[in-house]
């Protein structure tokens, strides 16, 4: 008995959303835009479900955003960022950031190494062991790779 009761109440739930003989509807978003879904010529129904995507997007890339400084790789950034499963994780990513969170890291990564190059007299040595690669070469042909001339020769560049 007390099975059917929560089937009826259940039941009673969704028809209190289900919406009859409507020629069509009009959404209007908190942004302002606004959306009108309207029947097929054939009156089909018409199922809409909405799911406020902006909201958790939102929330997951400040989340990126507020903790990619303090991670060191990628299973690091996804655990400060509370998810158990990099591949979740990494799909979630895709979404929001449009690349994997490797390539992005990495990006950044770059960045921030190409202001130092050009904008500190640190050595190229001291910047390699400050970013943990593996030695000065593998900077050097990331960096050349990156932006198109080695950090040394950049640092000629903007000195002209």
């Amino acid at each position: 008995m007390e099975k059917t009761n929560a089937n009826t109440r259940k039941q009673n739930q969704v028809r209190k959303y289900l919406l009859t003989d409507v020629e069509s509807c009009t959404f209007t978003f908190s942004d302002g835009l606004k959306s009108k879904v309207m029947p097929s010529p054939d009156k089909e129904i018409v199922l809409v479900k909405l799911i406020p995507r902006a909201s958790k997007s939102k929330k997951f890339e400040d989340s990126v955003l507020k903790n990619y400084m303090s991670a060191k790789n990628v299973n690091e950034l996804a655990q400060m960022c509370r998810y158990d499963c990099v591949r979740t994780f990494t799909r979630h990513f895709k979404k929001s950031f449009g690349e994997t969170p490797y390539q992005w890291m990495l990006d950044r990564k770059m960045e921030e190494i190409q202001s130092l190059v050009l904008n500190s007299d640190m050595t190229i040595t001291e910047i390699s062991k400050m970013y943990e690669f593996k030695n000065v070469s593998h900077l050097v042909n990331a960096y050349s790779k990156r932006f198109g001339v080695s950090p040394h020769k950049s640092r000629l560049l903007s000195a002209i």
